[in-house]
């Protein structure tokens, strides 16, 4: 639990960096672009201990690490100007929504049958989503729905990462999409030749969100290797916490009562959704041990 919370809080820590970089004036893609060349160099120091640069670039998986990488930087473009322009707490709570699509696709790629308790989750999560975004009542905000996309595309991330399997060293599912990364952005960047060069403290800012999101990363996936899913999985939602916070005593701007009525709705629904899949997975285990197989949610 402990280190669930720290890694999912260091992510969070990251993000109000990358907003204040945002309201700086710096563009998504070159906050993206700057981030990802700080990124590589810890990889690098890292690669002993998360797989090896050697066992990484010798994958037969190379379109699914380069297909993943491509969906994430649509995501991460979307999300860094969220967090400029909705905040953190706004941004997260439709972030959140990943898990319900995320179902939902492994339904129609996986053939994973979803039984009552998954679909109610499901639809209470987008009962959730529609409190935010209250369509029809208030002004259409195409960002807060770009988000809602870009949480479609994060779930669709994970979908490949089950695709690609767990014999890929850890390293392979940062080093592609930092390489890939670089490559997009830095076009995107450069192009026009009026990108922004970070100067002075902003390096600083680029190199602690590297420390914070590397943190994270490690500690999330540490509490992962100690404990079941429906345990460390739920801790996720701290960063909504982090975010209100952070919106409230940084930024003097509080969420309303429907966001914080939706994300109620969200959180709940999400952690429920976590209990059932860990239900399920019980379930098939001691099928599978008592009788040869099982299926039921």
């Amino acid at each position: 639990m402990l280190f669930s919370v720290t890694g999912f809080s260091l992510f969070a820590i990251g993000d109000l960096f990358i907003k204040l970089l945002a309201d700086e004036g710096y563009a998504a893609v070159e906050i993206a672009f700057f981030l990802n060349l700080c990124f590589l160099p810890f990889l690098l120091i890292l690669s002993p201990v998360i797989g090896g640069i050697k066992a990484t670039l010798r994958t037969e998986k190379l379109w699914l690490h380069v297909l993943r990488s491509l969906i994430g930087i649509v995501a991460f473009t979307i999300n860094i100007s969220a967090f400029h322009k909705l905040g953190l707490s706004l941004s997260y709570t439709l972030i959140f929504a990943a898990p319900f699509f995320g179902t939902i696709l492994s339904f129609m790629f996986f053939k994973e049958k979803i039984h009552i308790h998954r679909w109610s989750a499901i639809l209470m999560g987008f009962v959730g989503v529609l409190c935010v975004l209250r369509p029809g009542f208030v002004p259409l905000e195409p960002l807060a729905y770009a988000v809602l996309f870009s949480a479609f595309l994060i779930a669709a991330g994970y979908q490949i990462v089950r695709k690609i399997g767990e014999d890929e060293p850890l390293m392979a599912f940062s080093l592609f999409g930092t390489i890939v990364g670089l490559q997009v952005f830095g076009v995107m960047t450069f192009w026009d030749g009026q990108s922004n060069i970070p100067h002075g403290t902003d390096w600083l800012y680029f190199f602690a969100i590297a420390v914070f999101h590397i943190g994270g990363g490690l500690m999330t996936a540490r509490a992962f290797s100690m404990a079941e899913t429906a345990i460390v999985a739920p801790f996720h939602y701290v960063q909504l916490l982090w975010g209100t916070g952070f919106g409230i005593f940084i930024f003097s701007t509080v969420p309303d009562i429907w966001t914080g009525l939706g994300a109620l709705i969200i959180v709940s629904s999400g952690i429920y959704l976590i209990y059932r899949e860990h239900v399920r997975h019980q379930n098939i285990t001691t099928g599978i041990t008592a009788h040869g197989a099982i299926d039921q949610d």
